[in-house]
């Protein structure tokens, strides 16, 4: 009688137990959360969701890209700021946006995402295989320490964007890349990797474009040392400097007399002729009253009607290939 009184509540419980059971096994064989992958731009190739650039600033971003998409077929870049990284790494992170936006053009895998998340304060220049080949682990790096990181712990955000991509696409080409390979190469590693006369003549065209940039670096950084030395009062940045290298890299010499001075819009959108500065001396003003006008970046014509473009400058072609190259930084 006390063995059928004690035996019937095991019923319920033993049932209880493999409900509970149940439950636990059906919730553990349920997919891990997808990662909430930010909407790609609608217009432009700036997604800035941590709301660190103003408008203007933003438009200046997006022209700046859709020029040096025109201008450079090797890189596709685009720019992504965010407040979190859902639990994810930013390597993670920025490989699995990159590769659901389709950065980069279809096949070619040139695609370049630069990504700032705000919450963990770190950075992420992420590269495709394709830009890989003319933009290495070690290019990305160097910009990401020297441009990237210094603007972000500054809290220079648009110059930071802006000084970055400018140097992602300038060094992303063949002719800078064999450059690069040249200056650290030596003399019979040279000799031993010329191979033919096509390769000879690209190595010494490469060689006299380095010696040529290394001068006129020369000659802005006396410039800017005289200039202290005659105003000690005045304070110049390390991002004054960089700004005068680029304009002087890109304005190398006098206009004609006949030519027409290029127009760009600055940052509250007015339209205005960018003036040749032969000094730094005279470079200066100009820059601390437009400095999106006289940072050395390229302009896309106001004419053109679209504060981006279309076709050839679009940065979303489907590309594909981000394999974890590039680098990481943090600010």
């Amino acid at each position: 009688m006390t063995d059928q009184k004690t035996a019937r509540p095991l019923l319920p419980r033993l049932l209880l137990t493999g409900a509970l059971s149940a439950v636990l096994v059906a919730g553990s064989a349920l997919p891990a959360q997808a990662l909430d992958v930010p909407p790609r731009p609608s217009e432009g190739a700036v997604q800035d969701q941590a709301d660190l650039l103003s408008t203007q600033e933003e438009a200046d971003l997006n022209r700046l890209i859709g020029q040096k998409n025109k201008d450079n077929e090797y890189i596709r870049a685009a720019v992504l700021t965010v407040n979190d990284t859902q639990g994810e790494s930013i390597e993670d992170y920025s490989r699995k946006v990159a590769t659901d936006w389709g950065v980069g053009d279809d096949g070619r895998n040139n695609g370049v995402l630069v990504v700032a998340d705000m919450g963990e304060r770190e950075l992420r220049i992420e590269v495709a295989d394709g830009a890989r080949e003319v933009l290495s682990d070690g290019d990305a790096e160097s910009i990401m320490k020297d441009e990237l990181q210094p603007g972000f712990k500054n809290e220079h955000y648009a110059e930071a964007f802006t000084d970055t991509l400018t140097e992602v696409y300038d060094q992303a080409n063949p002719q800078a890349a064999a450059e690069r390979e040249a200056r650290s190469t030596t003399i019979m590693g040279v000799i031993f990797g010329l191979v033919g006369l096509g390769a000879v003549v690209g190595g010494f065209l490469a060689w006299r474009r380095s010696r040529r940039t290394k001068k006129i670096r020369e000659q802005a950084d006396r410039e800017i040392e005289q200039f202290q030395r005659e105003h000690p009062e005045e304070s110049i940045t390390e991002g004054m400097r960089r700004a005068y290298h680029r304009y002087r890299q890109q304005n190398p010499e006098a206009p004609g007399l006949n030519a027409t001075p290029g127009k760009a819009k600055d940052k509250d959108g007015v339209e205005r002729e960018i003036q040749y500065a032969p000094t730094f001396q005279s470079w200066l003003p100009l820059y601390v009253m437009y400095p999106s006008l006289y940072s050395g970046a390229s302009h896309a014509s106001s004419s053109s009607g679209s504060s981006y473009g279309g076709g050839a400058s679009s940065s979303f072609g489907g590309g594909g290939g981000f394999s974890g190259g590039g680098a990481s930084g943090s600010f």
